[in-house]
């Protein structure tokens, strides 16, 4: 693939890059969290690229007041500099936005977490939410109108479908892709939502000129899901696109695959850290003889709770393993403010605390949990697994099944998800698992620890020279070189 030109880039996502707040009176920047700031950080160095996005803290907003609203240039931690523009969308509209729409109704949705037999999915209250949504996406649409002299827009994410369409209406002529980091069901889960706000979300969408996913079956089920649900727009599977007519004109919409990836090098720079080294050797001396490890957010989709079961039922058949074999859940506490996010994480301490007391002897625990936010613990870990259990019920990619075997030192085996998207890049070199299934989960833990050292090193080295191969500058220079093969596009 050739390179590409330097251009120049908008970014818009709900979460910036940096983040301003205020300790003891003094102002602090820090960088933006998530795997979406991570993967679109690297453009920085290549490309002058401004940044759109939500003012999440009082001190970003006091940073919007001083600017006077304007963009101004900051600096990555490398020195390179990139300018930022954020948006202040009333707190209310924002609150509901999130915490109602985005997360948990999209999210839920997207995940196939709804009990539909339960919970109403959408009432009067959800309705006003849909309007804040509504108004939310306008907010950060109108900023990101006024930095649209550029080559190309790259929206991102789940909370900014309605957006590509509202900068149509705001005359932006610019080229635009939108991609959702989360998986696209089929029509049928999406008829939860009701049909004009279906009908809306698709259509904000369909004002990009490229809508990016993470799978080729996302890709599939969007172009379903148009089919079923936007009589007036013509699906060409064959080509992956949808043909959007607009009173006497039409355009097509390419839908493509985007499979995420990570910098290696950045996160092999991570081992020669301090923190990194000396959590390490901590982790040598505390670790059990065979370690089964899991890294995740504890977010219903991420099943953990299932893994637990797993690693019961696995002790319960084969009890020569019980002081042996271990696991160590390594887990970030995420949206506790939704009350389905407290309750899990509740679940998981209790599940934990059931099965420790089930299987403890001599002072040795199967489970160790620790949940927090502490990277370097997180590193050291993805050294020294001798099994990744990575059990989404749904992923838009999962980086974790990335991370950890690139950075794994003892042929570590990986037992992934069939269900989560890193699986239709990596099945060749991992184990695989219907999440749902508490058995075969056990089973296939039990054939990862007792494989043979040569299965186990050819499959790691497997897995290590894709991820090289498929990292997040390739991810990155796919969708610009299909931006830059647009009709129209500046060159």
């Amino acid at each position: 693939m050739s390179s590409l030109p330097r251009r120049q880039l908008t970014i818009v996502s709900n979460r910036g890059p940096v983040v301003h707040e205020a300790i003891d009176g003094e102002r602090t920047t820090t960088r933006g969290s998530g795997g979406l700031v991570s993967a679109l950080r690297g453009l920085f160095g290549t490309h002058d690229v401004t940044w759109v996005a939500c003012a999440l803290t009082a001190e970003d907003r006091l940073v919007v007041h001083e600017r006077d609203g304007q963009a101004e240039t900051e600096y990555d931690a490398a020195g390179n500099p990139f300018r930022l523009r954020l948006a202040t969308p009333d707190p209310h509209d924002f609150d509901l936005a999130y915490n109602t729409i985005a997360n948990p109704l999209l999210w839920f949705i997207q995940h196939g977490l709804h009990d539909i037999g339960l919970s109403a999915i959408v009432n009067e209250e959800t309705r006003a939410a849909w309007a804040a949504y509504r108004r939310y996406n306008a907010a950060l649409a109108s900023e990101a109108a006024l930095e649209c002299d550029a080559d190309a827009v790259l929206v991102h994410d789940y909370q900014l479908y309605l957006m590509p369409a509202m900068l149509r209406e705001l005359g932006v002529a610019t080229p635009i892709l939108h991609f959702t980091h989360i998986p696209w069901p089929g029509p049928d889960d999406w008829r939860l939502l009701p049909i004009d706000l279906r009908t809306e979300l698709l259509q904000g969408l369909l004002g990009a000129d490229i809508i990016g996913f993470q799978t080729a079956h996302d890709v599939a089920n969007f172009l379903a899901t148009c089919e079923a649900d936007l009589p007036d727009c013509t699906v060409l599977p064959a080509g992956q696109t949808v043909r959007v007519q607009h009173e006497r004109s039409e355009r097509d919409v390419l839908i493509r695959a985007y499979p995420i990836s990570i910098d290696a090098a950045e996160l092999r720079a991570h081992l020669d850290l301090p923190a990194v080294k000396a959590a390490s050797a901590r982790l040598a001396q505390s670790r059990p003889e065979r370690m089964i490890l899991r890294v995740d957010r504890t977010d219903p989709s991420k099943n953990i709770v299932r893994g637990f079961h797993a690693l019961d039922r696995l002790l319960a058949r084969r009890p020569d393993l019980l002081g042996h074999v271990g696991m160590v859940a390594l887990l970030t506490p995420s949206r506790l403010g939704v009350p389905e996010y407290a309750t899990y994480l509740a679940t998981i301490r209790q599940t934990v605390a059931d099965i420790n007391e089930r299987h403890a002897r001599d002072g040795w625990f199967p489970i160790t949990l620790r949940v927090g936010d502490n990277f370097p613990e997180v590193v050291a870990a993805y050294q020294q697994y001798d099994v990744l259990l990575v059990n989404a019920i749904a992923d838009g990619m999962n980086l974790i099944a990335k991370e950890g075997p690139l950075v794994n030192a003892v042929d570590g085996v990986v037992v992934l998800s069939c269900r989560a998207g890193a699986f239709e890049e990596l099945e060749p070199f991992v184990l695989a698992i219907d999440p749902l299934d508490v058995e075969e989960t056990a089973a296939q833990l039990e054939q990862a620890l007792d494989l043979p050292a040569a299965e186990r090193a050819t499959r790691a080295a497997g897995l290590r020279g894709f991820i090289e191969q498929h990292d997040v500058a390739r991810w990155i220079s796919l969708q610009l070189h299909d931006l830059e093969a647009l009709p129209g596009a500046r060159r």
